[in-house]
């Protein structure tokens, strides 16, 4: 399982802890995420997120006219058409180094943010230094290099460093992940503190909590299930085989096996942490029933404010959302809006687009974007906030979405759907 596809997983147990918070008062009174939020925003990416697109167009044009010129040399066997081939071979991989660097980059601007400080017990950042410096000593080598063996030999060799540069980035993420599943199951006893409050206020209206009972009891098993997996996680990682205790490979073999028993014990700990949030999310929707209101005000759902009313939606495909007020979405998506006095609230990992407007980054690493009708963002794990009116707005991927105020919502492929929020068309 690819770390992105953890992340998303993760994302829906983000969400169904939120959903707590849309109990009434009297059951749940305290955001679960609100102080983590504060704690793990980010701070500005150093990379432009253009040069991305840049680089990787000009890495595949130099693949195909390296191609072309393979195919040229194979047919004709002339000094010419080796001589294209060697030129061709040489920028290709400069372009190949090119793309590593900036990868590099990217991993290395996350890794420095403040939620990862102290998280991975070494210096990764001066281990991409160092294959970045290891990267353009190759380059030099490639510039200087002019038979078709001595390149040879240098993709060779391009290819052992990015084998290693994939297995430490994994590395890095597993423990990463780890941490992060870990500051999960850390808050299990406080949500099952909140059933137990939730359970009792319907108890003192002399309600039938028995279904309610059992799915918390479900809830305690399936975290204590967690627990036992993690702690075998984290055992693995103690282990690191296959690298040194710099975080640099020195067994590319034995790194493979070790990340690969690290990859199947948390992808085993993040299913039951999704099971655990179906759970949350089934005790929701019977707490409302129970308790003939809605989950943010208790009131009578008749009596709904028409200005604060709330949806959350969690799954994989496209929601559409009209209304005014203001949207959360975290995820791996892809999102176009337009709206009238809109602003956007990005985080540092996404890649926005507006027509026009000012964009300020802030203390915490958002970047706020004002004065433009449309934008669009875009990328992996990434949240934004967009507040205003008659904001029209389409997310495609794997997101948890919070929608506050008044408006309509339709949804495409598998979502699960809470609030007040009316279903369009």
């Amino acid at each position: 399982m690819k770390n992105g596809q953890r992340f998303s997983i993760l994302t829906s147990l983000i969400a169904a802890l939120f959903i707590l918070s849309m109990f009434s008062v009297a059951a749940v009174a305290q955001n679960p995420n609100g102080k983590e939020k504060s704690a793990n925003q980010k701070p500005q990416m150093n990379v432009n997120p253009a040069s991305f697109g840049n680089t990787a167009q000009l890495f595949d044009n130099a693949k195909t006219q390296f191609e072309n010129a393979l195919k040229q040399f194979n047919a004709k066997k002339d000094a010419a058409s080796k001589q294209d081939l060697i030129l061709k071979t040489q920028d290709y991989l400069e372009k190949a180094i090119d793309r590593i660097v900036l990868q590099l980059d990217v991993v290395k601007s996350r890794i420095e943010n403040p939620g990862s400080q102290g998280v991975i017990p070494f210096n990764v950042s001066n281990n991409i230094d160092a294959h970045v410096a290891e990267l353009e000593q190759l380059r030099t080598k490639v510039q200087q290099d002019n038979t078709t063996s001595e390149l040879s030999a240098d993709n060779i060799g391009l290819k052992k460093i990015y084998a290693n540069i994939s297995l430490e980035n994994r590395y890095d993420y597993e423990i990463l992940l780890d941490n992060r599943i870990n500051t999960f199951i850390s808050k299990s006893d406080n949500v099952t503190a909140r059933l137990d409050a939730a359970i009792q206020n319907l108890n003192n209206k002399s309600k039938d909590t028995s279904a309610l009972v059992a799915i918390r009891a479900n809830f305690t098993n399936l975290m204590q299930e967690a627990k036992a997996d993690q702690q075998n996680t984290d055992t693995l990682l103690s282990t690191h085989a296959g690298f040194a205790a710099s975080g640099m490979v020195i067994n590319n073999t034995d790194a493979k096996a070790f990340l690969k028993q690290v990859d199947d014990s948390q992808r085993g700990t993040i299913k039951i942490l999704k099971d655990a949030a179906r759970q949350l999310q089934e005790f929701v929707g019977d707490y409302r029933r129970l308790s003939g209101g809605n989950a943010v005000t208790g009131q009578p759902n008749n009596q709904v404010n028409e200005r604060n009313r709330r949806t959350l939606v969690m799954g994989t495909g496209t929601l559409i959302a009209n209304g005014s007020g203001r949207a959360v979405i975290e995820g791996n998506v892809t999102i176009t809006l337009s709206g009238i006095n809109d602003v956007l609230l990005a985080s540092h990992n996404s890649a926005v687009t507006t027509d026009g407007g000012t964009n300020q980054t802030l203390g915490n690493g958002q970047v706020q974007y004002q004065g433009f009708n449309s934008a669009t963002i875009s990328g992996d794990n990434i949240r934004i906030a967009i507040s205003g009116n008659n904001i029209n707005l389409t997310a495609t991927g794997t997101s948890a979405a919070v929608l506050n105020g008044n408006g309509t919502y339709s949804v495409e492929n598998n979502f699960s759907v809470n609030g007040q929020w009316k279903k369009g068309g």
